[in-house]
């Protein structure tokens, strides 16, 4: 780039002595200015041009007369400076163009909250409660690393560059889809798709590396398609195949709604949880095996606790301002 401005301050109508003095200054620096300058004179079509700009300062300095101040240039270098303008504007118009592709951030929800983030490339992630992710958005590849927590991903298609979630050292890898990714407990993942294909698979790390983003990826293990929905551990658990009102509730956490129908108390306590800080304790665990079916809003865990109690004849008792206990037999 700094031989292409040369070439455009050469190409001026008129041209100081302190700029043909820096100028040759900058041509003895080193060889490899002079290659670079030659290689646009060689664009421009005037293989004489390089030999004659490395004397231009000296012959400016000896040949101006005192009065003078500016010697014409423009007849020599009119078609080598739009050259160099065309390819200075080309080349940073290419590099913002990548850049505008790349991505490097984090981003994090605390207990209760959601939010959504819009990312470069046009896909967008709805960010569940308690969730952190990372971003890494690289020429070849839309990566994520979801620490903790829940996320929905809509995607813009880009088969050049594949998008995947990693969690752990499992990967979820789409083109342009909707699909939702948690990390549950016992280093459990569930993803569910809402729209196109996901593919499953895991990831390798490097001997004697531990950077997520630096791991290989293996083949495939298993593919979801949209309405289905799977628990990924080691392996890949059944696939299970959801009629539209149940994939409705699963993802109606969008819409700030927890809807169960027919889930265990366990799975449901373990979904209030993450909304707040309240602790809930179950005193008899033959408890946590009932089923329960309802609505419940997300931002209203206190009243969720007490309507979960009346709905289903359990007894709520408040043990503290963060820690209630649920036991059989009416409140």
């Amino acid at each position: 780039m700094e031989a292409a401005s040369w070439i455009t301050v050469l190409g001026r109508d008129q041209l100081t002595s302190e700029d043909a003095a820096k100028f040759k200054e900058w041509l003895g620096q080193s060889d490899r200015h002079k290659e670079a300058f030659q290689s646009l004179s060689v664009l421009c079509g005037e293989l004489s041009i390089l030999k004659e700009l490395d004397d231009v300062a000296t012959a400016t300095i000896e040949a101006m007369p005192p009065e003078a101040n500016y010697l014409p240039r423009r007849a020599i270098f009119a078609v080598a400076a739009s050259i160099a303008a065309v390819m200075v504007v080309g080349g940073a118009y290419q590099f913002f163009q990548q850049r505008s592709l790349l991505q490097d951030a984090v981003f994090a929800t605390v207990v209760g909250e959601q939010q959504t983030i819009e990312l470069v490339d046009g896909s967008s992630v709805q960010i569940n409660t308690d969730t952190k992710l990372y971003v890494d958005f690289s020429r070849g590849e839309r990566r994520i690393q979801l620490a903790r927590g829940e996320a929905y991903f809509d995607v813009v298609k880009d088969s050049k560059r594949p998008f995947s979630v990693v969690v752990g050292d499992r990967v979820i890898t789409a083109v342009g889809t909707a699909f939702s990714v948690r990390k549950r407990k016992n280093d459990a993942v569930e993803v569910t798709v809402e729209e196109g294909r996901v593919a499953l698979a895991a990831l390798a790390t490097a001997e004697g590396r531990s950077d997520i983003m630096q791991t290989v990826l293996r083949p495939p293990i298993a593919q979801l398609s949209a309405g289905q929905s799977t628990v990924f551990r080691e392996t890949v658990e059944d696939i299970k195949q959801m009629p539209a009102p149940e994939l409705q509730r699963k993802l109606a956490w969008r819409q700030g709604m927890l809807a169960y129908s027919g889930e265990p108390l366990a799975d449901v306590i373990e979904d209030i949880s993450r909304y707040t800080d309240i602790r809930i304790e179950v005193a008899d665990q033959a408890l946590l095996d009932r089923q329960v079916a309802g609505y419940f809003r997300a931002e209203e865990v206190d009243a969720s606790i007490s309507s979960l109690a009346l709905s289903f004849g359990l007894r709520l008792e408040y043990l503290g301002a963060n820690h209630v206990r649920l036991t059989e037999g009416p409140s």
